[in-house]
């Protein structure tokens, strides 16, 4: 049974990536995202250029730009804007698109890129959507970017938002493509989300944190009844 389910889960990461991928057009500067549904989408953009479509593109990590690369993709440094960016998300807030990224370490660089482009798509798969962010709660934390350097003392301010856990693999602690630390920062107060971000992001010895807040456009979901499109909706 859980594998029939993992098999759904990656059928329907490669139909949001394959939509996504049509929404490019000829001549666009595309920035990427991180993680399985974006490598998704890479693959679909590189059977694009395949056929010949002619794009550039930012990465948001350096497993992207390697995908990117073994696909036929031109890749640029990040010097400009970009005409559209794509990328998953670990949860997606229903109605106003708010996110939660970074599971998978690249949340800076994913932040950056997204900031970037005139247009932002997320894209997952049924999963992923939650009616308020707080519903994530308690297994989707926020993770938070730092500087190794005092990184216990920051751990420490962040305790005053949350319960922060240095994320660890193999028994180390995880360093981002940035050579940086992340704290998964669980029990946050989501009554105020956007001053929960700026909290955050006041603390010395934070680079960035994986709340994305009215940052995308549109986000493409794939379910079981096939793709589904949403669009931010106007406030009640």
């Amino acid at each position: 049974m859980v594998k029939v389910e993992v098999l759904a889960a990656e059928k329907q990461k490669r139909q949001a990536g394959e939509r996504a991928a049509q929404l490019v057009e000829d001549g666009m500067t595309v920035g990427l995202g991180s993680g399985s549904t974006s490598l998704a989408f890479v693959r679909a953009l590189g059977a694009r250029v395949s056929a010949g479509l002619q794009v550039k593109a930012v990465s948001s990590s350096v497993r992207t730009s390697q995908e990117a690369l073994n696909v036929g993709l031109e890749m640029i440094d990040l010097e400009s804007r970009l005409d559209i960016a794509v990328d998953g998300a670990d949860i997606i807030e229903r109605g106003s698109l708010c996110a939660i990224k970074g599971l998978g370490g690249a949340l800076t660089r994913e932040k950056l890129v997204a900031l970037a482009a005139d247009r932002f798509i997320l894209v997952g798969d049924a999963s992923k959507i939650v009616d308020h962010l707080s519903d994530s709660q308690p297994r989707i934390p926020v993770p938070v970017e730092i500087v190794p350097f005092g990184w216990k003392l920051t751990r420490q301010r962040l305790s005053l938002l949350g319960d922060p856990v240095l994320r660890e693999s193999d028994g180390k602690p995880t360093v981002t493509d940035n050579a940086n630390l992340i704290i998964d920062l669980y029990g946050v107060d989501y009554a105020q989300i956007p001053d929960l971000g700026n909290a955050i992001k006041e603390i010395t010895g934070v680079v960035e944190h994986g709340l994305f807040l009215n940052m995308a456009a549109l986000a493409i979901i794939a379910g079981d009844d096939g793709i589904e499109e949403l669009a931010v909706e106007p406030p009640a």
